[in-house]
């Protein structure tokens, strides 16, 4: 008699999510699937619903991995101006191009119906907030100055991304339009004190 032996896999959860996002960076969000994420692991196809209910909790996953990364290179940045911020961020955005779309926007259905999701983004906006708090940035509110910064860093990486704006100047313009943001001189002190 033959007795079969019960799959284990180990750390089946995180083998999806890094499956996924290997998926994800040669076909982005729309050609990650449950089952597909499971044949490159090589598991049985019932094992991931007992970590993900859909394919949505699966990129919500991967996106939340991104936004820890995120985060982490924002506090890590060094040099705690807002260009040492401004360049780390489109440096990121860049050369994760399929993770930073999923992130802020692309292939996730209903986005608030992950609370947690939404909690990364508040999160990633106030660490721009913790690194722009000590600049001397007169008349600018951290915490809203840190929005307008995130919404002109994501527009140009998704510029760039998209191909309207070359990458080699993609950190010149994001200099020119943070010393006209935040009124050119006053910047400019800021950017290398």
């Amino acid at each position: 008699m033959v007795v079969k032996r019960a799959y284990h896999h180990g750390d089946l959860r995180r083998a999806l999510v890094l499956a996924a996002r290997e998926v994800l960076v040669e076909r982005g969000p729309e050609g990650v699937s449950l089952r597909g994420a499971v044949a490159k692991v090589g598991a049985s196809t019932a094992a991931p619903y007992r970590h993900f209910r859909d394919k949505d909790a699966l990129l919500v996953a991967v996106a939340l991995e991104g936004h820890a990364e995120l985060q982490g290179v924002l506090r890590g940045c060094g040099a705690g101006t807002v260009t040492a911020l401004g360049h780390s961020y489109i440096g990121f955005a860049l050369g994760n191009p399929a993770l930073y779309r999923l992130m802020l926007g692309a292939g996730i259905g209903d986005r608030a119906a992950y609370p947690e999701l939404v909690e990364a983004h508040r999160e990633t906006c106030a660490v721009l907030a913790d690194g722009v708090r000590d600049q001397r940035l007169a008349g600018h509110d951290p915490g809203g100055f840190a929005v307008t910064l995130w919404c002109l860093l994501h527009g140009l990486a998704t510029l760039v991304i998209d191909g309207h704006v070359e990458p080699g100047s993609a950190v010149a313009e994001a200099e020119r339009s943070l010393a006209f943001l935040v009124g050119g001189a006053d910047v400019k002190a800021s950017f290398t004190e």
